[in-house]
């Protein structure tokens, strides 16, 4: 080997030393599933998967407004619906397939849906696609399937799915907020758009329910259905920019968001602190898996300061991951909007990829209802 091949060897030793370096800094510590980490807990919150509109989103006039247009039912969910959301299951399998093991138990995952059809057949879908029977759990050579037990709470108790449903204080904070100044002003750009609805819909148009008429001319149109002429004037936009502000509105302030997310984000706090002090029941428990619809996703995510207008599309999730790396605890936050193969992670505002639980916490604090009289209680 002459004096220039040391020196060439020399020169990309010390490049390659210098790249790794690098790497470590910026990619390793902003990652740190790449570096000794330990996964000790997940939570998943799922929207449903595509469905039927419901009744209350198809316009009295409309030709589309007989349920026989639908073969499932109003608000049932589709084929599609049902594909998408077992491949949420089956994705959830390949990427914790270690961490869950094969074989189902019941101490390992608690599974919860909303009260709805969509949301119960959804969850079942998911929990098909996660748990495939395997080995003595097979008990049919023609039917790779097993049934996996599910919770739910009535529509009217459920604060923590269902809170833009079941919380008197949600509609109250929201009736308050369209009367604020800078809220009311920004809404008066829809109010030709409003009036388009009410005439040509017959039903009474607030910002919640021109959202919901949103919803139902798109899943009408993905059916197929020719939307009425008189709907270009509103649909896709300004509709589209309406929605959108519509979930900045129900995000807006400390007290709404205490309401709409608050409930389900002390639900994944309190869990991962029992997980944390040894105190989970039962300690075996892997996962808690949540059905939810657009709302969820939306809320949790503007809650915890990640901008998205859009409707998250269906079959959209969130993952919290706890890890223990290097002796502490924290969480990682992650969202499929199928935008891309794979969840994207998220860096939550205040903190950084590996967000340390206590850092987490101090951050969401202000955002966790004391009792449930936030959700039931008066003003």
């Amino acid at each position: 080997m002459n004096k220039n091949d040391v020196c060439i060897i020399g020169y990309f030793t010390i490049f390659f030393v210098f790249c790794w370096g690098v790497y470590s800094v910026v990619f390793l510590s902003s990652n740190p599933t790449q570096n000794s980490t330990t996964l000790e807990l997940v939570h998943v919150i799922m929207r449903h998967g595509d469905r039927n509109p419901d009744k209350v989103s198809i316009g009295l006039l409309s030709p589309y407004l007989d349920e026989k247009y639908y073969v499932e039912g109003y608000g049932q969910l589709l084929k599609e619906g049902i594909i998408r959301a077992h491949q949420v299951g089956s994705y959830l399998r390949s990427r914790y397939d270690h961490f869950l093991g094969q074989t189902w138990n019941i101490k390992y995952l608690e599974a919860r849906t909303s009260d709805y059809d969509r949301t119960k057949m959804s969850l079942q879908l998911a929990l098909a696609g996660l748990y495939p029977p395997v080995g003595s759990q097979m008990w049919s050579s023609n039917i790779y399937w097993q049934p996996i037990p599910y919770n739910y709470v009535p529509k009217s108790q459920d604060k923590e799915l269902l809170a833009f449903r079941s919380c008197p204080r949600y509609a109250k904070l929201l009736s308050n907020l369209y009367e604020e100044p800078d809220i009311k002003k920004n809404l008066q750009r829809y109010e030709k758009t409003f009036r388009i609805l009410e005439n040509k819909t017959l039903r009474k148009i607030d910002p919640e329910s021109a959202f919901y008429l949103y919803v139902g001319f798109e899943i009408q149109e993905k059916l197929g259905y020719r939307l009425e002429d008189w709907t270009k004037a509103v649909y896709p936009e300004p509709l589209h920019t309406q929605m959108k502000y519509f979930y900045h509105i129900i995000t807006n302030t400390t007290a709404i968001r205490r309401v709409i997310a608050g409930y389900l984000l002390k639900k994944v706090i309190t869990d991962t602190e029992a997980k944390i002090n040894g105190t989970i029941d039962p300690p075996e428990r892997k996962m808690f898996f949540y059905s939810g619809h657009e709302y969820n996703i939306a809320a949790v995510l503007q809650t915890l300061n990640q901008e998205t207008f859009e409707l998250p599309p269906y079959s959209a999730f969130i993952i919290f991951e706890v890890h223990r790396i290097d002796g502490v605890y924290g969480i990682k936050m992650f969202y499929q909007n199928y935008k891309q193969t794979d969840p994207v992670l998220l860096k939550i505002k205040g903190c950084d990829y590996f967000c340390p639980f206590n850092d987490l916490y101090k951050i969401v604090e202000k955002y966790l209802p004391e009792n449930d009289d936030e959700c039931f209680g008066s003003m």
